[in-house]
């Protein structure tokens, strides 16, 4: 469960760094105008690491939980008692931007699926946490060249590549990653309408080609974001890693506490790898009275996680922001969503890279991208570089962080797609890049939400783009384009991958007023501009999505998404999954918040 957010005007950067009492490093971004004018600034810290242990979650569980072999508690993350958030829903509002695509039609250059089968799919086991189920799939794909891990909401499961789920499979995400029941501090249980479970959400998954392991990540919040108000505060990560190749084995599992100790909690999972670290991120939200925002990436030595080990810094910095001419210092640009980057092949050297959108106010104009209503559009990512991150761990100096401006295309906040039940009643999300990007042959790819003018009226699309690392800010280095179909068909939720020789795959969610919400993908050719033609079918929507309530008085507007995955196998696949609407279940009574969505997993031969 993803709490969706608009940040702009959530706070001023005077009460988030009086809540942190920490120091401001200011960078400033380099590069050719219009991004020469724009600041940078963020803040530094440590998460502390709170545990360290080892789980075997597919072997012979125990009364709570996996089979947990050894549990080392550094330190007890500071516990706040409070019972609300003031966390500040996003919303959507319509308009229209940016010019045609161009053609949605033919295109040869989308090879078949090498493998297509049916992932986890609504169920009370999929989101174990709320008795009537979750909407949408948050969903995590982490695929080797034997098996794949899947993560959707609050369960987890292993299949070989043909999708024969593995013995012991799926567990819960609270075996996972071997998570107590919540207590009190006098041990007395806490959360009992839930059955004392830990809040766990927004799982991701990574596959690693370099070191040829698999990597989880998921966050736990109590008494934050309305969830737990009886229990004391909590807000961490639990970033997992298997301990050889074959994730059916043991997870070397450690617990971030991501609050830093302060009312602060952590939303929407990110992670990213390279070759020196692991790398993850989170919107942070004030949960006491004074409330607040700021985004939090950071850093953790991959090699020493992979081996057991906990003697290491997990440098942070947060309160990320930018002020540029359409954003002068009294209101800044608060970044979010600023996501790590999977760096597929080592291009970038010992530097990871960030990337956020710039999504209101923009930088350059002051748009707030058509979350006033008005259609407003912005424009421009945030790329963020992390140099040497595992450096202080060898006695050297903490690593370097700097933010760049990189202009793209315009894009504006779409109103929400068409199913043939209802229309604009099928969430689209907002302007934030929400699949995990990709960093390979020393190019950046990202992919996001926009509104798309096809020419007949204003359609749900996706601006994509790819970026020169070693040109960032340059109007040289960026290439940006949008991919949209004609009509009322909305294409949404778009998440990349590149082989090694430039040619780049794209899934994506695909609904229409006569189009069930379906999965298709799509590969464009290295030495295309853009994606050409509607790619192919990877999985037909059944039915319209909870036909019954989406578009009705009672629920207008029905989440989709939150975000889909990627995965590069290293032995010559790219995989991918998303989600579809499958059949509807509820007959003449159904369900009061009837869950008919499902996932799909495929692959493609790549190189």
């Amino acid at each position: 469960m993803e709490v969706r957010k608009r940040i702009v005007a959530v706070a001023s950067a005077a009460a988030v760094a009086g809540a942190l009492a920490v120091g401001v490093a200011p960078s400033v971004a380099a590069g050719s105008s219009p991004g020469s004018d724009i600041n940078f600034t963020f803040q530094t810290g440590v998460v502390p690491l709170v545990a360290h242990y080892v789980v075997s979650p597919a072997g012979k569980k125990n009364a709570s939980g996996s089979l947990q072999e050894s549990r080392t508690v550094n330190l007890s993350p500071k516990r706040i008692e409070l019972s609300h958030d003031n966390a500040v829903q996003r919303n959507s509002s319509g308009g229209e931007s940016g010019d045609n695509s161009g053609e949605r039609n033919g295109g040869g250059s989308t090879p078949p699926t090498t493998s297509s089968f049916i992932g986890q799919h609504a169920a009370s086991t999929t989101c174990s946490y709320f008795a009537a189920g979750c909407n949408p799939p948050d969903m995590a794909l982490g695929a080797g060249p034997n098996f794949v891990l899947q993560g959707v909401n609050t369960q987890w499961q292993v299949t070989d590549t043909s999708g024969n789920v593995m013995p012991g499979w799926p567990v819960s995400a609270q075996n996972f990653f071997g998570v107590p029941n919540v207590t009190n501090p006098d041990g007395t249980p806490c959360d009992t309408a839930h059955g004392s479970q830990p809040f766990l959400s927004d799982p991701r998954a990574l596959y690693d080609p370099i070191d040829h392991r698999y990597w989880a990540a998921m966050l736990q919040v109590e008494n934050g974001l309305g969830i737990a108000p009886d229990c004391p505060f909590l807000s961490v990560y639990y970033v997992s890693v298997s301990q050889t190749s074959n994730p059916n084995g043991k997870w070397n599992v450690y617990e971030f506490d991501m609050s830093m100790g302060q009312p602060f909690a952590a939303d929407y999972t990110e992670i990213g790898l390279n070759g020196q670290g692991v790398y993850f991120s989170g919107n942070m939200f004030g949960v006491g009275p004074n409330g607040g925002f700021y985004a939090e990436v950071v850093e953790a030595n991959k090699t020493r996680m992979e081996k057991g080990q906990d003697k290491f810094t997990a440098d942070a910095f947060f309160n990320l922001q930018a002020t540029g001419p359409g954003a002068p210092a009294n209101f800044p640009f608060l970044a979010d969503t600023v996501q790590p980057t999977m760096n597929i092949d080592g291009s970038a050297g010992n530097t990871e890279i960030f990337a956020d959108t710039i999504d209101g106010p923009d930088l350059l104009n002051g748009n707030l991208c058509g979350f006033t209503g008005n259609n407003d559009p912005c424009s421009g990512l945030a790329v963020w570089k992390m140099t040497n991150p595992t450096a202080h761990d060898q006695g050297g100096p903490a690593p370097s962080f700097s933010g760049t401006y990189v202009p793209t295309k315009p894009f504006l906040v779409s109103a929400p797609a068409d199913q043939p039940s209802c229309n604009q009643c099928i969430d689209v999300l907002d302007l934030r890049i929400t699949g995990t990007p990709v960093v390979r042959n020393g190019n950046l790819y990202a992919a996001w939400e926009t509104s798309v003018n096809n020419d007949t009226q204003a359609v749900p699309g996706i601006e994509w783009g790819q970026f020169r690392l070693d040109e960032l800010g340059g109007s040289e280095g960026s290439h940006t384009a949008y991919y949209n179909f004609s009509g009322d068909a909305a294409a949404s939720f778009g998440t990349l991958m590149p082989d090694a020789h430039g040619n780049l795959l794209m899934v994506f969610d695909h609904m229409s007023s006569t189009v069930f919400p379906e999965i298709r993908y799509i590969v464009k050719p290295a030495d295309a501009n853009n994606f050409n033609g509607a790619g192919a079918l990877l999985k037909a929507g059944e039915s319209s999505y909870r036909p019954t309530l989406c578009g009705t008085a009672v629920l207008p507007v029905c989440r989709w998404g939150d975000f889909e995955a990627t995965s590069f196998d290293g032995a010559g696949h790219i995989w991918f999954a998303s989600q579809y609407a499958n059949e509807f279940q509820g007959v003449s009574t159904p369900p009061a918040f009837g869950r008919n969505w499902g996932t799909w997993i495929g692959a493609i031969r790549a190189s």
